[in-house]
């Protein structure tokens, strides 16, 4: 594991405290390199980022970018994984308006990685409360939860893409998952996320016993035709005890200024599901 990079700041990030469960954080200074121009493997580090000329955003609103970026998202994600069948999430829009209507739209600015181990079990179980948030969502794909117990391999990626000024207040560092060792990881429960009743469980981060030993990365000035590309979950990376996770974090960016435009963005995440039909 090499490719520290040009350093681009040092920032703080926010980790989750020893045995909080999610309930409380610690600010912890970390460097933060450029990854543009770095050799960072997919496999390994677990994102990437992609030049892709999606539809300019005119107005952001989330169901407008479902239809005019699903389609093309969707064909990236076959693309990238090479998996059979695929399931767009609704996307989530982070901007100021976004977040005085739903709290959770803010940029998250604590150390997590979306979903543990538990991500498929909770797919497949239909007695779970995200049954109820996810099974309409596979019948409008013509799937089923049958499907995804089915399935060999199960894949989530995220696609992060700024819609808004080159260099916001909170962009987003992301780390490299070989560099988090699975004793760093918290699981806890969130009950609600957005307004809906979820429970899923997800991976708080505590800061390494070695300062720095978490390798950081943000992609700076990214414009409205790059894609940032990471994994949130894959069976098989969890079934080959490998890393599936991906941290990441919001941060504020001592380059951007005091009167930095705040965070405009928008995150589509993609069900990989691969049948071998």
């Amino acid at each position: 594991m090499q490719a520290r990079g040009v350093p681009y700041c040092h920032a703080v990030l926010n980790y989750t405290l020893d045995a909080a469960g999610g309930e409380g954080t610690t600010p912890v200074e970390v460097p933060i390199f450029d990854a543009r121009g770095c050799d960072l493997p997919f496999e390994g580090c677990g994102f990437r980022l992609l030049e892709h000329a999606l539809p300019a955003v005119e107005a952001i609103e989330a169901s407008d970018l479902s239809a005019s970026h699903g389609a093309a998202v969707q064909a990236l994600a076959r693309e990238l994984s090479g998996c059979d069948r695929t399931l767009l999430y609704p996307p989530i829009v982070r901007s100021p308006q976004m977040a005085t209507k739903v709290a959770d739209y803010a940029p998250i600015t604590f150390v997590h990685s979306d979903f543990t181990d538990d991500y498929r079990f909770m797919l497949e179980d239909p007695a779970r409360p995200y049954a109820a948030y996810i099974q309409p969502m596979l019948a409008a794909a013509g799937l089923s939860q049958r499907d995804v117990t089915l399935a060999r391999r199960v894949q989530l990626l995220q696609f992060w893409r700024n819609l808004g000024a080159a260099r916001p207040d909170y962009p987003l560092a992301i780390c490299d998952a070989r560099s988090v060792p699975r004793a760093d990881l918290v699981p806890f429960v969130v009950p609600e996320y957005g307004g809906l009743h979820l429970e899923f469980e997800t991976f708080g981060v505590r800061a390494p016993r070695q300062p720095g030993a978490h390798h950081w990365y943000t992609f700076p000035a990214m414009t409205q035709d790059e894609l940032l590309v990471f994994r949130t979950y894959d069976s098989a990376c969890a079934d080959e005890d490998r890393p599936f996770w991906t941290p990441h974090s919001a941060f504020r960016d001592p380059h951007a200024g005091i009167d930095a435009p705040q965070r405009e963005s928008v995150e589509m995440r993609v069900l990989c599901l691969f049948t071998d039909d």
